[in-house]
């Protein structure tokens, strides 16, 4: 089964001819994917879910058609929205893909795209903090999970997260679900509109005359309303269940940037941790080290062969040594450990190894610090943007949702009037 290939046409700025564009709808999955990692805190614009190949099968004989015109529709959709935000709608690869010349499956695979982090936190969204990257993919930089538990958290953001964490749940289990029953009622009524305008018009076949005519307006009425349900349920379907559709799925994306703010903020709490515990560990080294040198400062030479005498004779006469020639004995055994392991050179390597780790954890510190604050900054105005623009998206769908009942109450109406002013003019 070979994939759908949709057609847009992009409008121009110019008195041209628009803009033909080509695209799979693996394609657009590509794009909104590649948007994601560039943008963290951006909210990218959703494409409708992507159907399994079972679904599909089910779908293929009965409403082939309407899918993929309603894919059609949610994927201009996206353009649209992409093309209208600041920062995406002016992205390098944005434009890329709207150009038919451009291999887009030959792009994402390439560099510099293909050499992006898999791990989102390794990237600094920062636009200060230029050439800092490398230092988030040092083995040394810890990586939270979503479950971490922020011990400083941002009640702003926090209480974002809430109030967010309602609303798809409101409109997938409440609204969506309910416009959907609306719908199916009205397919319903349309079947028996159908039926009766059928019955009706058969009806006016067994009588004559005026009684007739009537009858067969009254049919004809009957499968105006039937056909005008038709149109109002077309309506409905695009715009309205679609942009309540997208709406949660809006949720949701704004769920994963305040999720991904989160893991932010939980990295920086953990490099925090982390650089605490190697200056602990560090200063313990140096502390050793100081301690060790002072005390080889102070002690007399020793030779290690009269110090393994000073063993061997404290074993055979242990009353006759004192407290002293102990001493001396547990240093000569002490420092034939040093002679075996070398800890002194060990030390010191722990001392070189860890005093790096502090200078890469401390930069990392700085970095995501800085980096948090300004993704902080840019996830509320982003936040601000989507809002407004989601108040005028909730207006203009309940907008359009009063209208499609108008205009199918106007038509309607003006069927039943005309039919009413048969029976008047029949005057039976």
């Amino acid at each position: 089964m070979s994939a759908a290939i949709y057609t847009f046409l992009l409008p121009t700025d110019s008195h041209k001819k628009d803009i033909e564009l080509k695209r799979r709808y693996s394609d657009f999955e590509s794009l909104r994917l590649l948007l994601t990692r560039l943008y963290p805190i951006a909210i990218v614009p959703p494409i409708p879910d992507k159907h399994s190949l079972a679904e599909y099968a089910t779908l293929r004989s009965k409403t082939d058609r309407v899918l993929v015109e309603k894919r059609k529709r949610r994927l201009q959709t996206f353009l649209n929205r992409v093309s209208k935000h600041p920062e995406l709608g002016k992205d390098h690869y944005f434009h890329q893909f709207l150009q038919n010349s451009v291999n887009w499956s030959d792009l994402v695979r390439s560099p510099p795209l293909s050499l992006l982090p898999a791990n989102p936190l390794q990237i600094v969204v920062s636009k200060t903090l230029p050439n800092s990257q490398a230092v988030l993919s040092n083995p040394l930089i810890p990586f939270p999970t979503s479950t971490y538990v922020l011990k400083t958290p941002d009640r702003q953001f926090a209480n974002t997260d809430d109030l967010n964490g309602r609303i798809p749940n409101y409109l997938t289990n409440h609204l969506d679900k309910q416009v959907r029953n609306i719908m199916r009622q009205l397919q319903e009524i349309t079947k028996d509109e159908a039926e009766s305008g059928a019955i009706y018009n058969a009806l006016s076949l067994y009588e004559k005359g005026k009684l007739a005519r009537v009858i067969e307006r009254i049919g004809q009425a009957t499968d105006d309303s039937s056909h005008g349900i038709t149109r109002m349920l077309a309506s409905l379907e695009g715009e309205f269940a679609e942009p309540v559709e997208e709406q949660a799925q809006f949720a949701e994306i704004v769920k994963q940037v305040l999720r991904f703010r989160h893991l932010k903020h939980a990295q920086v709490e953990m490099i925090e941790m982390s650089l605490n515990n190697k200056k602990e560990a560090l200063e313990s080294l140096l502390r050793i080290e100081n301690e060790t040198k002072r005390f080889e400062e102070i002690a007399p030479a020793v030779d290690p062969e009269d110090i393994d005498q000073a063993v061997m004779l404290a074993r055979q006469h242990p009353a006759r040594w004192g407290g002293p020639v102990n001493l001396i004995s547990f240093i000569g055994h002490t420092l034939q450990n040093i002679v075996d392991v070398d800890p002194a050179a060990t030390r010191r390597s722990q001392i070189s190894k860890s005093t790096d780790a502090v200078g890469v954890l401390q930069e990392a510190l700085h970095v995501t610090r800085k980096d948090l604050a300004e993704i902080s900054v840019g996830l509320q105005a982003e936040l601000n943007r989507y809002e407004r623009e989601r108040i005028q998206d909730v207006r203009d769908t309940l907008i359009a949702y009063a209208k499609t009942h108008i205009r199918y109450c106007q038509k309607n109406l003006e069927s039943w009037r005309e039919c009413q002013e048969e029976l008047q003019k029949a005057s039976l």
